[in-house]
C-alpha cells in the first residue's frame, strides 16, 4: 500500500525471545533507510502479531500499533529484497547490490542466520561489517534458525542483522571466485 512517497511493507522483526509480525510505513529508501533514520530511535509497526521464538504458531497478543527500540531488534526479515534496500537507480545497481556474492553464517541471540553478503572490495568478515553501510548487516537470500530448535526457521529475500547484537560472522570464501 502506498501513502504519499512512502509505503507500507510486510516484515518479521525479532527481538531476543518474540517474533513480532507486521507492517512499517517506509520511504524510497526501504527499511534499511528508515532503520538509520537518525531522528527517532523507534520504529513503528502496525498491525503487530507478537508470538514467542519457541513457540512462533500461537500468537500472544495483537495490537494496530507498536513501537520498538532499534538497539533491541535483532534482526527483520523481508520477503523482498525492494523492501528493505534500494535495489536500482537511474544510472545503475544500487550500492547495496554491487560487488561478489559470498556465503555468510552468523549468529544473534537465540538465531544462526545463512545467506549471502555482496560485497565489492576485500573479503574480509571484518572489513564486510567496518564497511558496509548502516547498523544493519545485509544477508540476501537468507534463512535464519532458532539455535535451541534448528526446525523453527525463517526464510528471506533479505534479513537485516543489527551488527551490534551479531557474536560469530563467517564468510565461506571457497564459493567465491
Amino acid at each position: 500500500m502506498s501513502i504519499g512517497a512512502r509505503n507500507l511493507i510486510n516484515l518479521d522483526l525479532f527481538t531476543d525471545a518474540y517474533r513480532v509480525t507486521g507492517r512499517a510505513l517506509v520511504g524510497t529508501g526501504g527499511i534499511h533507510a528508515e532503520l538509520g533514520n537518525p531522528n527517532s530511535k523507534f520504529l513503528e509497526l502496525q498491525d503487530a502479531y507478537i508470538s514467542r521464538i519457541h513457540e512462533p504458531g500461537i500468537i500472544i497478543a495483537n495490537y494496530k500499533l507498536a513501537s520498538f527500540r532499534k538497539d533491541n531488534i535483532n534482526f527483520i526479515v523481508l520477503n523482498d529484497r525492494r523492501d528493505g534496500i534500494p535495489v536500482g537507480t537511474q544510472h545503475g545497481r544500487s550500492v547495496f547490490t554491487r560487488g561478489r556474492h559470498i556465503p555468510a553464517f552468523l549468529t544473534v541471540p537465540s538465531f544462526e542466520i545463512q545467506g549471502e553478503v555482496i560485497h565489492e572490495g576485500k573479503p574480509s568478515a571484518r572489513e564486510i561489517l567496518v564497511q558496509s553501510m548502516g547498523r544493519f548487516q545485509l544477508i540476501f537470500d537468507a534463512k535464519a534458525s532458532a539455535s535451541s530448535a534448528p526446525e523453527i526457521s525463517y526464510s528471506g529475500d533479505l534479513i537485516l542483522v543489527q551488527k551490534e547484537r551479531i557474536g560469530i560472522f563467517c564468510l565461506d570464501l571457497s564459493q567465491t571466485p
